[in-house]
């Protein structure tokens, strides 16, 4: 075991909110109602349901192995030779999906506060952030999370109370106007990309001080980033209608439109504030998996000697990989998506279905 804290149940629920939540409030409202329109209130509901499923199947996997990642007890489940593989497969995909993460914190921060700023200044101010938390290791970065988690959550909240005398429920009907068809397209993307990254359990079930709650754990989290989920795209239907679709950033458009007495006006820092904190939680988790996965892999004794070069070639990897914003939707859409559907469901239903087939795994702690 490279790593010797460990974290309770509490503190993994909250890092699965922490890994999902701030990407999806920026982008999904308008990813979704692309799609189902008014109707992307169900759209959520059955994003939901689907990460719950896979969340059992991630929680099956590690309970089998409860004191072993995904890279260890691979080569237990189907072997040596194609353990390795697959322990390489997910050391390689932490840091490609983190790439995007980053790049997509930076191009927000610029596109929506800091235009004149280059991207670089985010990058790079993101992932030496990360890299401090990640050297200190796992119970200092879920302990920072408890206090961040909890401010993001009223922080949103606070702001859907404070733009609700602007919605409207008539921005909901007709309801199933274009039949259920619209409801299962709105839901594929968040599927395939956000609500399955509950993966990072694959490398944090071990650590956990009851690894035999780590479906119910995995399980809450989705939850709760589902109900979060919901209350945004409800607010933003309910505010902008029609408009959801052609913005960029729903939630900060919403935020911009607050206005109480004249008084309470120009609220987006706190969306900002949102996406800063929320944004470093969710590159330090990925950072996290993708140094311990690699040190394992590499039979290393202790991670912190990769935490300096992974975060350089995290850095240079945000930066070179896409010309623009335009580009880095289109990879996502035709590149990501069925990669992040592979790793996230593919390839753990494949490994528990052999480990069941092979007797591999015992029980939980």
């Amino acid at each position: 075991m490279l790593e010797d804290g460990r974290i309770s149940n509490r503190q993994a629920v909250f890092l699965i909110v922490s890994t999902i939540l701030p990407t999806s409030i920026i982008y999904i409202p308008a990813i979704i109602y692309q799609e189902a329109a008014q109707d992307s209130w169900m759209s959520v509901l059955l994003v939901t349901a689907y990460g719950v499923i896979v969340g059992a199947i991630i929680a099956g996997l590690g309970l089998r192995f409860p004191d072993r990642t995904i890279v260890q007890y691979g080569e237990l489940a189907v072997g040596r030779l194609l353990g390795k593989v697959v322990g390489l497969l997910y050391a390689v995909y932490f840091l490609y999906i983190n790439t995007y993460i980053v790049r997509e914190f930076a191009e927000f921060t610029t596109t929506a506060f800091l235009p004149e700023t280059p991207l670089v200044v985010f990058s790079v101010g993101i992932v030496l952030a990360a890299a401090y938390a990640v050297r200190c290791g796992l119970e200092v970065l879920a302990r920072a999370n408890e206090i961040i988690l909890p401010v993001v959550l009223v922080l949103i909240l606070l702001l859907v109370a404070l733009i609700s005398p602007e919605m409207h429920i008539r921005n909901f009907t007709p309801v199933l106007e274009q039949g259920i068809l619209p409801v299962l397209q709105g839901s594929y993307r968040p599927v395939a990309f956000l609500f399955t990254e509950t993966i990072v359990m694959v490398m944090l079930i071990p650590y956990l001080s009851r690894s035999r709650q780590a479906r119910g754990t995995i399980i809450r989290g989705i939850l709760i980033v589902g109900l979060f989920q919901l209350i945004i795209v409800v607010a933003a239907i309910a505010v902008l209608g029609v408009r959801t679709a052609r913005l960029e950033f729903p939630f900060l458009t919403i935020a911009r439109q607050i206005s109480i007495a004249e008084v309470i006006e120009r609220v987006e820092p706190f969306v900002m504030l949102i996406w800063v904190v929320g944004g470093f939680m969710e590159v330090g988790v990925f950072y996290y998996c993708c140094v311990l996965a690699a040190a394992q892999w590499l039979n290393l004794k202790e991670y912190k000697a990769l935490v300096l070069p992974t975060g350089v070639l995290l850095t240079v990897l945000s930066i070179v990989l896409w010309e623009n914003v335009l580009e880095l939707t289109r990879q996502i859409s035709e590149i990501l998506l069925p990669i992040a559907m592979a790793m996230h469901v593919g390839l753990p239903l494949l490994l528990l279905t052999a480990a069941c087939l092979r007797g591999k795994g015992g029980g939980a702690r």
